[in-house]
């Protein structure tokens, strides 16, 4: 058996590699460093999040702004909201339909007199939505400008037909950027009982939420078929249930929505604040005084001089 060779090419390379390795460092420890402007590092921060992490939020949004803007499309930026309530003693659907149909209209006359009525901002200013009523409960979508939603919610209040503490906010969203709704539609509409119970365990969100898109599809089968009345265009199936909705509605439960009164004392009443140290120092009163001028003349000299060698001289009243 012939005796292994010894491996010195191995080791020639080796010592080669280190040595080259050597001047290569000594190389890049010799050239200048390149101090980046505060503008660069930040495209470099910019770059090295995009690699990590892809495009952020804020580009998406500003890239769908720009293919709306290319395609000639306006941002809406509209809120939208979403409200059940129970109809007061006495009251019909008829009649709470006939009571939103005209805070809808008191709105749309008030943008005549209103900075809103512009060819640019009116028709933003529009009310669009739907409105399901019950024979004892209501639910309403509707979408609008901020300004003119909080006004809708305060004049809803006060319809007769509606029962403000039996009425709740379970929706708010703001900033939306389209429309989901055409135009603003008002039905009656009934479905058999559920005995829908709103347990504890049931998740706020869910409920409001899974109550909102079954009113959108409502809306969407109706003007995809081109029939009002969701009961007789297939729609039937979405309607939320009259026991549905009285149980969101209802104010003895512990869901953490709003009722009507306190989402509108919460958005629209002016602040209060009181300070701790308005308690332990109390603001003083303003009392009005009268008569202290009584013994002086008009030149302002005391009507009751002072004894002989108490007079005030110049020399008395220093500056």
């Amino acid at each position: 058996m012939a005796p292994a060779a010894k491996d010195t090419t191995s080791k020639k390379d080796g010592s080669k590699t280190r040595k080259d390795a050597a001047k290569s460092k000594d190389s890049v420890e010799k050239e200048p460093s390149v101090e980046l402007t505060e503008e660069e590092q930040l495209e470099e921060s910019r770059k090295a999040v995009e690699e990590m992490m892809g495009v952020s939020v804020y580009e998406a949004l500003q890239h769908e702004r720009e293919r709306q803007a290319k395609e000639g499309k306006r941002r809406a930026s509209v809120s939208r909201f979403m409200y059940v309530g129970k109809l007061a003693e006495g009251s019909t659907d008829e009649e709470v339909l006939a009571q939103t149909k005209g805070v809808v209209a008191e709105l749309d006359a008030a943008i005549e007199d209103s900075p809103w009525n512009h060819p640019t901002t009116v028709e933003d200013m529009a009310v669009t939505g739907l409105c399901l009523a019950h024979a004892n409960c209501v639910v309403g979508v509707f979408e609008t400008k901020c300004p003119n939603a909080l006004d809708f919610l305060t004049k809803l209040e006060k319809i007769p037909a509606l029962e403000d503490k039996e009425c709740r906010v379970l929706m708010c969203t703001e900033d939306c950027p389209s429309r989901n709704f055409t135009g603003n539609h008002f039905r009656k509409v009934s479905k058999k009982p559920d005995n829908f119970e709103l347990s504890d365990d049931l998740d706020d969100v869910d409920v409001a939420w899974d109550l909102f898109q079954d009113v959108l599809k409502v809306h969407q089968i109706c003007t995809r078929r081109n029939v009002p009345d969701p009961m007789d265009c297939g729609a039937a199936d979405f309607i939320p249930s009259a026991d549905r909705i009285r149980a969101c509605a209802d104010s003895n439960h512990k869901k953490p929505w709003f009722t009507l009164r306190e989402f509108l004392e919460f958005f629209t009443d002016p602040i209060h604040i009181e300070l701790e140290s308005d308690k332990v120092w109390p603001t003083q009163r303003f009392e009005q005084v009268t008569g202290y001028l009584d013994d002086v003349n008009d030149d302002l000299t005391s009507k009751n001089p002072l004894p002989p060698g108490n007079e005030i001289g110049p020399e008395d009243i220093k500056n």
